[in-house]
């Protein structure tokens, strides 16, 4: 037989080893996490540069500025909409209606001069939008090109048709498909498929290059753009735009377009204002300045989009995705915090024993139903409710209500431990003095379990963020930030969310690549969030029980 003494040590060794083994398992998925996506930092910096390598930089400051043109297009379209509306809808003919249908066609030839003149920034943008393709391939290609190199000098291959060097590789401005295809079958020959498939010897046929049958750096090209015909469409436009503007002779039907004229006018001179902006950026471009590495941690904090599979340069910003996951958990605390911590009072102080049987049940039942049938009921029957007074069916509020009913439990739950841990002389003196039951309740039972209470809030808020399913199905899946200026409206905004964005794009990602690693760096964020969320719940849960 054990002695009682070896049973215990059994018993302490077994539940020991639980803990250890818990541990373990901890700092393994941490290592885990931070291995796979701690490197994103520096592939999103060798990104960032090739991204100014290529001539994209620059060719996004020229779509930003042909953007600003754009918007001022859409308001004089908006204006000329409204008179044309309000020409239609006069009756009778006469004088007055000739003139105001001479004053409609005065303002639709304006709007087609300025679409015009607009053009003139739109060709140079596609031009310069072409030629940093091409030298984005080209980098792509030379990238490759240098990493097979290297392998082959490691196997030891024979020279042969690939005798060019690390150095001169690393300073061609050009490869012909020729000499692409030769090196292809150089490791064909060698039986090196696999580094053979990496070598496209049409690369950039498909939109064309600068010169048939070779992949270019085009970046000089870009670089004189600048100071020749960029220069030349910016006077070519200020020469336009104040033509066009001088010799329309405005006759409105609407007096609102009068006003609407006149700030469009003050719009344009801000833009030309402007422009002397934009020359500036683009002439201080430099597409050999390298990226410093906080750019890389800034354009992750702080970035403003979350662009994948972009054909210019993706951007992986997670501010629009965090902002998502904390307006959704905003409306589902505001509606779980007074449920579920109402019902934990009317369940531990006012409830009868009955009634206790049947509501703790009830709620806590909730919890084990599977979020994927929450989200099919949003799905189906919330998302045409929240649709009588919202735009979309699946927005912040319809996850909200859902992960608020989910999250009930979980406070209740909480809540109510919290009440219960209240010593009951507290409240037996309270009733004694003459105070009414909730009286008891207001100002003493509930003041004792404010830290507990304010545990299980946190706790509630760490089941709502880290919520998968629900937000996934009914969240609108629109990575952008939510507009807060739009007051409630915010509120029935569709948005995505971290835990929705891991769960959507991780299976189809490149292992290894960097939109793997950037949804790992977004998995960090969710588990330094969880891990701050539970630190401050155990530390209001340990000045808790130290207060009793």
């Amino acid at each position: 037989m054990i002695s009682s003494f070896k049973k215990d040590r059994l018993i302490r060794v077994f539940f020991a080893s639980n803990a250890v083994t818990s541990i373990i398992i901890l700092g393994l998925i941490t290592l885990f996490l931070f291995k796979e996506g701690i490197e994103f930092f520096g592939q999103y910096r060798h990104e960032l540069e090739r991204y100014r390598k290529s001539g994209m930089e620059y060719a996004s400051v020229i779509t930003a500025q042909h953007d600003d043109l754009t918007i001022l297009y859409r308001y004089l379209e908006n204006i000329l909409s409204k008179e044309t509306e309000a020409l239609e809808s006069l009756n009778g003919g006469g004088l007055n209606e000739t003139n105001n249908n001479d004053g409609t066609k005065a303002l639709l030839a304006l709007s087609r001069k300025f679409q015009n003149t607009k053009e003139h920034l739109l060709n140079y943008e596609k031009q310069v939008v072409k030629w940093a393709a091409e030298t984005k391939l080209f980098l792509l290609t030379q990238s490759d090109l240098l990493e097979i190199k290297r392998e082959a000098i490691n196997d030891s291959l024979a020279e042969e048709d690939f005798p060019e060097t690390i150095d001169q590789l690393s300073n061609r401005k050009s490869f012909t498909h020729k000499e692409l295809a030769r090196w292809q079958n150089y490791f064909i020959r060698n039986n090196r498929e696999d580094l053979a498939k990496r070598i496209n010897p049409f690369v950039g046929t498909e939109a064309g290059t600068a010169k048939e049958g070779e992949i270019n750096n085009l970046t000089q090209f870009i670089k004189k753009s600048s100071l020749n015909e960029y220069p030349a469409v910016l006077e070519k436009q200020k020469n336009e735009f104040s033509s066009i503007f001088t010799e329309f002779k405005p006759s409105f039907i609407l007096p609102e377009s009068r006003k609407d004229f006149a700030n469009a006018s003050k719009a344009l001179d801000e833009y030309l204002d402007k422009t002397s902006l934009y020359k500036e950026r683009l002439s201080a471009w430099d597409p050999q300045k390298p990226y410093p590495l906080s750019r890389a941690f800034t354009g992750f904090l702080f970035g403003k989009d979350w662009v994948t599979n972009s054909a210019r340069h993706d951007w992986f910003g997670i501010l629009p995705l965090f902002s998502g996951s904390l307006l959704v958990s905003m409306i589902a605390l505001s509606l779980a915090i007074p449920f579920g911590v109402g019902s934990a009072i009317y369940v531990n102080q006012v409830a009868s024993v009955r009634e206790q049987s049947v509501i703790k049940p009830c709620i806590e039942f909730i919890s084990a139903i599977p979020s994927v049938l929450i989200g099919f009921f949003g799905i189906a029957v919330l998302g045409g409710m929240v649709s009588l007074i919202a735009d979309e069916r699946l927005n912040s509020l319809t996850a909200g209500f859902l992960l608020a009913l989910m999250t009930v439990p979980t406070v209740f739950t909480l809540a109510e431990d919290a009440l219960n841990n209240v010593p009951r002389a507290l409240r037996d003196a309270s009733l004694s003095l003459g105070a009414t039951r909730w009286q008891t309740c207001a100002r003493v039972i509930f003041p004792s379990a404010i830290t507990g209470i304010i545990s299980a809030v946190l706790l509630g808020f760490g089941r709502v963020i880290g919520e998968t399913m629900v937000v996934l199905l009914c969240a609108g899946n629109r990575i952008a930030i939510p507009d807060f200026t739009t007051g409630f409206g915010v509120f029935a905004q569709p948005v995505h969310t971290m835990t929705g964005i891991i769960a959507q794009e991780m299976g189809e990602v490149e292992f290894g690549s960097i939109h793997y690693r950037a949804l790992f760096m977004v998995g960090i964020a969710l588990f330094l969030i969880a891990l701050l969320v539970n630190f401050l719940s155990q530390a209001i849960a340990g000045r808790y029980k130290t207060s009793y």
